[in-house]
């Protein structure tokens, strides 16, 4: 589980070098872990899931509840194939 500030394609906002730097590393770990289980067969699933309005977020008015978070994230899994493992997921509202 990630976040969008590990997609450094996506590195737009400021500071929390330290949760970035760590979220970078799980990527990269994620990225690793698909092309050396790919051969076993084994997917690996890098997710994030989403703005979801939670106290860790101070309830974010722009956020999802938990529910279409969690749903999203099983439909992700569900959908994990080894052509999908390792691309990043990323949960949404829309």
């Amino acid at each position: 589980m990630t976040s969008r500030t590990g997609d450094i394609g996506d590195n737009i906002s400021d500071g929390a070098y330290g949760d970035r730097i760590s979220k970078v590393a799980l990527s990269m770990a994620g990225k690793s872990l698909s092309h050396n289980l790919k051969p076993r067969g084994i997917a690996v699933a890098i997710l994030h899931p989403g703005l979801v309005s939670t106290g860790m977020t101070n309830f974010n008015p722009h956020g999802i509840s938990a529910e279409p978070s969690v749903k999203g994230l099983l439909e992700r899994i569900d959908a994990l194939s080894l052509a999908t493992s390792s691309h990043f997921g990323i949960i949404s509202s829309g």
